[in-house]
């Protein structure tokens, strides 16, 4: 699933911006199909954090989390032509470390439904009960 749509990336950072990291054959427009690749791979991405956390696929995209993937997919078009600058690797990096939080438990994501109390997966080691030998046993 795909959290945000390349109108949203031109809502975050602006026509110009999004023409400049996606438009690749130089038409002057937004290459929707080089923006959804973008997207989708910071969907994943935010994906393989949330699965720690919360059923998959969510039912709703929180702002919070749209605005993630959004800055996630603008690092990932930078490079080459489209200068990386240390502010969108810090987003990128802020995002991951939000992602990162959530899938701690130490943030949440608003108003997604968490998973009940006790239905993942518990693993106890137990103990080893050391008893003596009955005696006359010589193992």
């Amino acid at each position: 699933m795909t959290y945000a749509t390349p109108d949203d990336l031109v809502a975050a950072f602006g026509l110009d911006e999004v023409i400049a990291v996606t438009d690749r054959e130089n038409t002057g427009q937004v290459d929707a199909t080089v923006a959804l690749e973008a997207l989708n791979r910071a969907s994943s991405e935010a994906d393989s954090y949330l699965a720690a956390r919360y059923p998959l696929p969510l039912a709703d995209v929180p702002p919070a989390l749209l605005a993630a993937v959004c800055d996630m997919a603008r690092y990932r078009l930078t490079g080459g032509m489209a200068t990386e600058t240390d502010t969108i690797v810090e987003r990128y990096r802020a995002a991951v470390g939000w992602l990162r939080d959530v899938a701690a438990g130490r943030a949440v994501l608003p108003g997604a439904a968490a998973p009940a109390p006790g239905s993942g997966v518990v693993i106890h080691a137990g103990r080893r009960v050391w008893l003596p030998a009955p005696e006359g046993d010589d193992a």
